[in-house]
């Protein structure tokens, strides 16, 4: 028999976490063996996860937004243990890509009965694994602006983020290496690195990203104004900026990346250090539960 075990973040989403688990735990209970653990504080998804394994339990829930989901695949990889997710954050970005369900009822019987499959693994080297999208420029001055943000603003906290960051950041001379070819970029707007499609709350960056592909998907934009900035943002939420002269998409396994200037690179939307960073794909390194 399936056992699985939730782990809950009970303030993912001003208390949705918490508020989710209490609508399905009478479902668990009936559709099987559950064990439940809950977070309280930063770190704590990560070190729940390794004990669940270490508890013999074969699948771990990520029952909160996408920071909870990336503590716990952190704990989860080099396991045969799957991870499940049941979004109850802000961004739930992740499981735009896969297909997995918003409705929690959904969510925990898919944590019992949906298939396993394997999918990449981002890491950043020096720190830890990303499992939706990773970046520096516009998209992690976002994510450093919205974790700043008290809990009134939350409901639109991504939308309040990007306007703040198009008044205050004109991008950043880096070096780039990509799979051993070396560029200078002289005013980056953005670079970002993805196993999703989505990210920053549901702006498609790679709207052809596969999570089982063995490559990250890269994209970069340079030179951009304000107005110009503006335009493309309003673009990326449908996909649609993709053949922009200015910004440069292509496919990798390896990108590492420097910049004269303190600059700030995000994982799955939590602000993790500043460059010099590596980010590198690890192909089919954990197993998930998905749709079937």
């Amino acid at each position: 028999m399936t056992r699985v075990c939730f782990i809950v973040n009970p303030v993912a989403g001003r208390g949705q976490g918490l508020a989710r688990w209490k609508r399905i735990e009478p479902l668990a209970a009936r559709l099987g063996e559950y064990g439940v653990k809950f977070t309280e504080g930063p770190g704590d998804g990560t070190e729940l996860a390794r004990l669940a394994v270490k508890e013999g339990y074969d699948r771990v829930v990520s029952l909160g937004g996408d920071g909870t989901l990336n503590e716990v695949g952190n704990g989860l990889v080099g396991t045969d243990a799957a991870l499940a997710v049941i979004p109850a954050g802000t961004g739930n970005d992740w499981v735009r890509t896969t297909g997995v369900p918003t409705d929690p009822e959904a969510g925990c019987r898919l944590a019992f009965g949906g298939r396993v499959a394997r999918m990449d693994v981002g890491v950043a080297h020096g720190y830890r694994y990303f499992f939706n999208a990773a970046g520096f420029g516009f998209d992690a001055e976002v994510c450093a602006r919205v974790n700043t943000y008290g809990e009134r603003f939350r409901k639109l906290s991504y939308v309040r983020g990007v306007f703040d960051t198009l008044f205050h950041f004109t991008g950043v001379p880096v070096d780039v290496e990509i799979d051993g070819e070396k560029r200078r970029l002289d005013r980056v707007l953005l670079l970002a690195v993805g196993i999703g499609r989505y990210f920053g709350g549901g702006m498609k960056v790679f709207p052809e990203a596969e999570i089982a592909d063995g490559l990250l998907e890269i994209a970069w934009g340079e030179d951009l104004g304000r107005l110009e900035l503006l335009r493309l943002v309003t673009l990326i939420y449908g996909g649609n900026h993709v053949g922009h002269p200015k910004v440069r998409m292509m496919r990798g396994r390896k990108v590492t990346a420097d910049s004269p200037e303190q600059v700030v690179f995000q994982l799955d939307g939590d602000v993790i250090g500043h460059l010099p960073v590596s980010f590198e794909i690890l192909p089919a390194a954990l197993n998930v539960v998905l749709p079937v």
